[in-house]
């Protein structure tokens, strides 16, 4: 849609009083309606949201070689990743270019080009068009009245930070490298380029993609829905950053009372080598960052590990959740600590099962909180960051 179209349907949606409403002081702040968790504000999201910004949408290692292809979606939109033959990543519309068949429905290895199931139209690696069996007869592979011009793949735009693909759509949002500089510069203070994959593991939140996020952004229902993780920690710290289009994040440097309970529940120090620290005299801070990189990825750091994560809209009631492990060199791969990976895999599916009660409760209640008008509202300690992140949505959409 065009901006303005955009606005109107944002107006009629959600209303310019309650986008006031949600840029007061963050005391009396109220949260976005209950529609904009809905199928509506979905459909409006899905043209004029997700297209506007670089998203998150796969792994790299998840297609590590020339000739594989792995096919996406995000939020409806059918995206091609590949890598072509020197290795590049590439995306592209997973549409053929005759009658829009997808060519490529599951992930494939070892390609050497892409041919579409229903007429066998064929692309090359870099998306061209490059066969049209019998489109001019039964034994004519080209036709005369046949216009070739505009037939390739269509390209997306691409990027790659650490392991994670990103995707721009409309081919508008800033050059990438200006776009993930603020989250580049967060987690700057440790070397993040040693490290492997390693588990890899998925889970689906019975909510809407934004209800999904929220539930990670925050840390205030952290002591209550997640008590583990507070065993043995006297005080998180925490540190709220955020740079809405790019991430928003909170940093802990936690104080101990007990070290030994909180390292069983979430950490095995002395057991994975530590992630390098960029800091000259080799000091590594005793720090943790939980981020949302927005909108649909989340990275979670810790000292001998990290988790990179993936939450892609599943229509409008319903979020698939990724997360793929990460640790310092052979530890990703040596079988001897795979019992000691898998431990760290359970604790982390504990966290997020916990969480699956909150958001389809929460999700069933937002269809019926309009009807009664109850809003929303913000901790202002804990929930600045959930508030900017309602905010990036609504400023994206109005084409701010």
């Amino acid at each position: 849609m065009s901006n303005t179209t955009a606005q109107a349907a944002l107006d009629g949606l959600i209303g310019a009083e309650r986008i006031a409403a949600l840029n007061d002081t963050l005391g009396k702040a109220k949260g976005l309606p209950g529609a904009a968790y809905g199928p509506d504000f979905y459909r409006l999201e899905q043209t004029d949201f997700f297209p506007r910004l670089w998203c998150p949408v796969a792994f790299a290692s998840d297609l590590p070689d020339p000739g594989d292809a792995y096919p996406v979606d995000l939020a409806g939109w059918k995206i091609l990743l590949l890598r072509d033959k020197t290795g590049e990543l590439r995306a592209f519309h997973n549409v053929c270019r005759h009658r829009a068949m997808q060519p490529v429905p599951s992930p494939c290895k070892g390609l050497s080009h892409i041919t579409c199931a229903w007429h066998a139209w064929t692309y090359g690696l870099d998306g061209k068009l490059v066969a049209t069996p019998t489109i001019g007869g039964e034994r004519e592979n080209a036709s005369p009245d046949f216009d070739k011009a505009d037939t390739d793949l269509r390209p997306i735009r691409i990027a790659q930070w650490f392991d994670l693909i990103f995707v721009n759509i409309d081919g508008q949002a800033p050059p990438f490298d200006e776009h993930i500089a603020p989250l580049a510069d967060l987690v700057s203070e440790f070397d993040h380029t040693k490290l492997a994959r390693a588990e890899d593991w998925s889970t689906v939140y019975p909510a809407n993609w934004k209800v999904t996020v929220e539930s990670v952004l925050e840390e205030y229902h952290i002591p209550f829905g997640h008590p583990q993780l507070t065993r043995g920690v006297r005080r998180h710290n925490p540190m709220l950053h955020g740079a809405g289009r790019t991430f928003m994040a909170t940093s802990n440097d936690r104080e101990y009372t007990d070290r030994a309970k909180a390292d069983s529940a979430m950490g095995m120090p002395g057991i994975f080598p530590p992630i390098p620290s960029t800091d000259p005299n080799g000091t590594t801070p005793n720090r943790s960052h939980f981020i949302v990189v927005s909108p649909t990825g989340a990275m979670q750091t810790r000292s001998d590990h990290m988790l990179l994560g993936l939450m892609l809209p599943n229509g409008p009631d319903s979020t698939n959740v990724r997360f793929v492990h990460y640790y310092v060199g052979d530890a990703a791969t040596d079988p001897a600590l795979a019992p000691v990976r898998d431990k760290l895999v359970e604790a982390w599916k504990v966290v997020f099962a916990q969480d699956v009660d909150f958001v389809r409760n929460t999700q069933a209640n937002h269809a019926l909180r309009d009807e009664v008008g109850l809003d929303t509202r913000f901790s202002p300690y804990w929930e600045s960051n959930l508030r900017q992140f309602q905010q990036m949505v609504v400023e994206v959409i109005r084409g701010d």
